[in-house]
């Protein structure tokens, strides 16, 4: 229960974002039942209400509540490490934020395990290296989570920029015109606020396809529109590409595909050309296990409600791949379909309850002509 005391206790956190030393500024913020009041009393007070906020988990043990909104088309963030700060926010926090909340339990547990279990790796590589490659063996995806979350969003966005560097020669692109603007109006609906600078390509391939590249690159393939039936199937597509790369499925499955170097050459923030040069040809061939599938979806449903977008394109589009999984489709053998995923999202939806949506304003058959051309 969140009491009125709380609303009038100040609690000092880190804050970051433009002008602000990379390190960060301690400021005062006071939590109340409307949002978070920064640097309250101050000349430059400020309250960022619930609906503003993104919820992450953050620290290097990944047990603390990072606060992310936009302003000014710029990103700005919290951290909240003091128990009873988390304490207040998780107890203010209304019934919307729960989906994120829950996530974000999620992380802090995962990423515990994983710690213990990295730490515990470190004493095997002092004792024996044959035991060490036993345990790199069998908790390899713990390993993957742990050191993925160990990488700065800084790191991996560079990194991703090299990855596209390399993958761009290979790809026909849509040169500006409807189609592109399309994606990169809907890609930006669906990700404002988002931490990652995201960067939306449109490809001219015929293949089912859609691919989301660490740090933000998002490719969508001609086919893959020409496939769809309206402009918000279209944008389920987007919002579960962009929670790829939010929930950082795309790195992860880039650490299990390269191994350590890839680990250590981020951490350390040394991210040369020449020492990824097979990670572009693996882009494209990354696949996700069910439980990040199921991940991006549901997070994608959140996505489309923030933007305020339908999301029975999501449904319709899946529902058609699931009856083609005996087809070769590209987007099927690295996002696996099946009737049981499309059940979830309905599912997901109806707990989710009915939220005002605005059609998206494309005349979608002059799209489709346009990439007929």
């Amino acid at each position: 229960m969140f009491s009125s005391t709380s609303q009038t206790e100040l609690f000092e956190v880190l804050s970051f974002g433009p002008g602000i030393p990379p390190q960060g500024e301690r400021i005062s913020i006071r939590i109340t039942s409307e949002g978070v009041i920064l640097r309250p009393g101050g000349p430059d007070e400020e309250t960022l209400l619930f609906e503003r906020l993104r919820i992450t988990a953050g620290g290097f043990d990944h047990d603390q509540i990072t606060l992310t909104w936009m302003k000014r088309q710029e990103t700005w963030s919290l951290i909240l490490s003091d128990p009873r700060a988390k304490t207040a926010f998780l107890a203010a926090a209304p019934s919307f934020l729960a989906p994120q909340l829950r996530q974000w339990q999620k992380q802090t547990s995962r990423v515990g395990r994983g710690m213990r279990f990295g730490w515990f790796l470190l004493g095997l590589l002092i004792l024996s290296p044959l035991l060490l490659g036993l345990a790199l063996w069998w908790q390899s995806d713990a390993i993957a989570e742990w050191a993925v979350h160990r990488i700065s969003h800084t790191s991996e966005v560079k990194f991703g920029d090299l990855i596209y560097a390399q993958t761009r020669p290979g790809l026909t692109l849509l040169p500006e015109g409807e189609t592109t603007k399309m994606i990169e109006e809907i890609g930006s609906r669906l990700t404002q606020g988002s931490p990652y600078p995201f960067k939306w390509h449109v490809a001219d391939d015929p293949t089912i396809n859609a691919f989301a590249i660490p740090g933000g690159h998002i490719v969508v393939f001609t086919g893959l529109i020409e496939a769809a039936e309206s402009p918000e199937e279209v944008a389920g597509i987007l919002a579960h590409e962009a929670e790829h790369v939010l929930q950082r499925h795309s790195l992860k499955g880039m650490v299990h595909q390269l191994g350590w170097r890839v680990v250590l050459a981020l951490l350390l923030g040394d991210i040369g050309g020449g020492r990824f040069g097979q990670a572009a040809a693996q882009l494209q061939i990354l696949s996700f296990g069910r439980d990040q599938e199921s991940e991006a979806d549901l997070k994608g449903l959140a996505l489309l409600k923030g933007a305020k977008i339908d999301p029975k394109g999501m449904i319709t589009f899946f529902d058609r791949l699931s009856k083609k999984e005996g087809a070769s489709i590209a987007l099927l053998s690295t996002h696996p379909a099946s009737a049981n995923r499309a059940e979830a999202i309905r599912t997901e939806i109806a707990r989710i309850g009915p939220w005002k949506s605005e059609p998206l304003p494309y005349d979608w058959d002059a799209i489709k002509k346009g990439l007929m051309k």
